[in-house]
């Protein structure tokens, strides 16, 4: 969507007198470790338990619907050393709203000087160049998701015009020394292993739940392809609750370094609704994630969701250690 230059290097007019300092596009899989790394220093900085690696970078890399990464991508670097990284990608709406998702991530050693403005402000002139040519009639707006802590982005944020419009929670539980509850599953439903002829029912089942949020919006059949062939996709730590040929519900659990197991995503189909099919789940993966040796569990989760998970996930002993804020502001 964006237009940056092809050229090795571009300027950033806002960019802070820094020795060294060069701004560049992408070159390649030659740029995934240095790019995980930023994000994972990052995240850290942040309080964050997530993490990412070159090998999920190439596979997102491989299958891109709404971006592309020779064009939407910055890299910022100090004498040959990456120390920031920016992107930006579009999704559209139910309401046909466009929305502009810039990720930012920034070596914390680098922040406070004037490079979260100087990039922030970058990723919208390339988006605007690109969305004034090609999505006339549409109401745009820039989206940035940014934990609490960063708080010299966050004031940027609101600086540039930005609004918090969602809060979100990251959530952890201790698992060692504690005893989990009690799983319970309705008569009727059984959770068996999924099958890879089962993988698209299953994503199929939770998109179909995820439309009842707020903020959702319609995955590509790219989103799809980049979630089964994920490098972390491991379907033995997933939790499937079925009636019959039909799945009820999910508990879709992948495994962090640092002895962490988290519940990416978790549904329920709405037949299957109000007979603690979610809280079943739910505990069920605190059992798997003990029984593998793990220590700790984690989710995220909106902290205005209609279902109620916020108090599900609290009843079951989670406790938020972060907040994050989605920003929004109109082109």
């Amino acid at each position: 969507m964006s237009e940056m230059d092809n050229s090795p290097s571009t300027t950033l007019p806002e960019a802070p007198m820094v020795a060294g300092l060069v701004f560049r596009h992408f070159r390649g899989e030659e740029d995934f470790p240095n790019i995980a790394a930023v994000i994972n220093a990052s995240l850290t900085a942040d309080g964050s338990k997530e993490r990412i690696t070159a090998e999920k970078l190439s596979n997102i890399y491989a299958h891109t619907a709404h971006w592309d990464p020779q064009q939407d991508i910055l890299l910022v670097e100090v004498d040959g050393e990456l120390i920031g990284y920016a992107n930006t990608e579009w999704r559209e709406e139910d309401s046909g709203d466009c929305l502009h998702l810039i990720d930012l991530y920034l070596a914390p050693e680098w922040r406070r000087c004037g490079l979260e403005l100087a990039m922030q402000r970058h990723m919208e002139c390339c988006i605007r160049k690109a969305a004034t040519a090609e999505l006339d009639g549409v109401h745009h707006w820039f989206v940035s998701k940014v934990p609490e802590t960063w708080q010299t982005r966050v004031e940027m944020l609101r600086v540039l015009g930005y609004a918090p419009v969602r809060y979100y929670y990251e959530m952890q539980r201790p698992l060692l020394g504690r005893n989990l509850p009690e799983i319970v599953l309705a008569t009727g439903l059984a959770v068996r292993p999924p099958l890879p002829e089962h993988y698209r029912r299953i994503w199929q089942a939770g998109e179909e739940c995820f439309r009842d949020q707020q903020d959702y919006v319609a995955p590509s059949e790219e989103s799809y392809r980049t979630w089964v062939a994920s490098p972390g996709l491991d379907p033995s730590l997933w939790l499937v609750a079925w009636d019959g040929d039909q799945v009820a519900g999910a508990a879709i659990n992948v495994i962090h370094e640092g002895a962490l197991g988290e519940t990416d995503d978790l549904f329920v189909r709405r037949p299957w609704r109000r007979r603690g099919l979610g809280r079943a789940l739910l505990v069920g993966s605190l059992h798997l994630f003990k029984a593998r040796g793990l220590t700790t569990a984690g989710l995220g989760v909106d902290a205005e969701n209609v279902s109620g998970a916020l108090g599900l996930y609290e009843s079951v002993g989670f406790r938020p250690y972060q907040r994050l804020a989605s920003y929004r502001k109109p082109m």
